[in-house]
């Protein structure tokens, strides 16, 4: 599939990640674009793609970042620390906003997380939604963001994307979920089945978030200085309930012996609390409508993402002995 006629240099971050990799896989297939990627030790290249050039470099090191970009390309930031001291991640992004002004690019996008609402009043959110980030990472990610908003003005174009809970092959999302149902005990299994029951689960897949990206790289839409939410919220499965009962048919697992018999989801909403989770409602549905309005299309359907990912666990995975 060729996303463009004309050539384009997009930089990437975070391009070794799980939905950089991904990203890189669905961008080579097109010639018509120039892929530099930015990562920390150059090893063997010689079985990338034509287009695909990789630049040693570190986005803490500001010294190291000289010939990561060129003027006119197109900048897609998937680079977060985790696990940094103090405000390394602080310190990297001030580090690729600077060099984005200097070499006049001409649009940075960031994705983000739709954890920076934390939480939120009401059950519906969308990008105009009040953010009230509990977490460290939450109020880390929503100050990345508005450091790149305030370093775009009259420099570049600045486009924010905020996904929900991304999962897909070969990632995190669901991982805990698949693994209990899979090797974890019944019992405990069927109590999580009653207290999370119709929970809405935020999930997104990998190629659905994938394609807002490449959606937002080629848009002749106005889209500078807006933000859009990533969901798959809309989809009537998307809650434990449903999710667990279609996992364990593609697994193949057994049923519970008993129903699950469903504990009101304000007990729930308490233990996320004490938890210290960013989001404490279990009702919250974050609303894709924005990003749909100026066309994009998701690629991927809700029943699609979770085959994908059943069928890689079961290729994949083997209980630890």
């Amino acid at each position: 599939m060729e996303y463009s006629r004309t050539k384009k240099t997009i930089a990437i971050t975070g391009a070794n990640g799980f939905i950089g990799k991904k990203l890189i896989t669905e961008l080579s297939k097109d010639k018509n674009i120039s892929l530099r990627l930015l990562v920390r030790n150059v090893n063997d290249s010689s079985n990338l793609a034509e287009n695909i050039l990789k630049i040693e470099g570190d986005l803490t090191k500001s010294e190291s970042l000289k010939q990561f970009l060129v003027p006119n390309c197109i900048v897609i930031n998937l680079a977060y620390i985790f696990g940094a001291k103090g405000d390394e991640n602080i310190i990297a992004i001030k580090n690729l906003v600077k060099i984005c002004q200097e070499n006049k690019i001409e649009r940075l996008i960031h994705c983000s997380t739709a954890s920076v609402f934390g939480r939120v009043s009401g059950n519906t959110v969308s990008e105009s939604s009040i953010c009230r980030p509990y977490s460290d990472y939450a109020k880390t990610k929503l100050m990345i963001e508005e450091l790149i908003k305030e370093g775009s003005k009259d420099k570049y174009e600045f486009v924010n994307v905020r996904p929900t809970e991304v999962y897909g092959s070969n990632g995190k999302g669901l991982a805990k979920l698949i693994n209990d149902l899979m090797y974890g005990n019944q019992i405990l299994n069927y109590v999580k089945s009653c207290l999370f029951n119709s929970r809405t689960m935020n999930l997104v897949h990998v190629s659905n978030v994938i394609a807002a990206i490449i959606f937002l790289i080629f848009t002749e839409k106005e889209v500078a200085g807006e933000t859009y939410i990533v969901s798959e919220d809309d989809s009537p499965l998307n809650n434990y309930q449903s999710v667990e009962r279609y996992l364990i048919k593609r697994l193949k697992l057994r049923h519970y012996f008993i129903p699950a018999f469903p504990i009101p989801l304000i007990i729930l909403s308490v233990i996320l609390r004490f938890l210290k989770r960013d989001s404490v409602n279990p009702n919250l549905f974050y609303d894709p409508s924005k990003i749909k309005k100026i066309g994009f299309k998701f690629v991927s359907s809700f029943y699609f993402g979770l085959d994908d990912i059943s069928a890689w666990h079961l290729k994949n995975f083997k209980e630890d002995k």
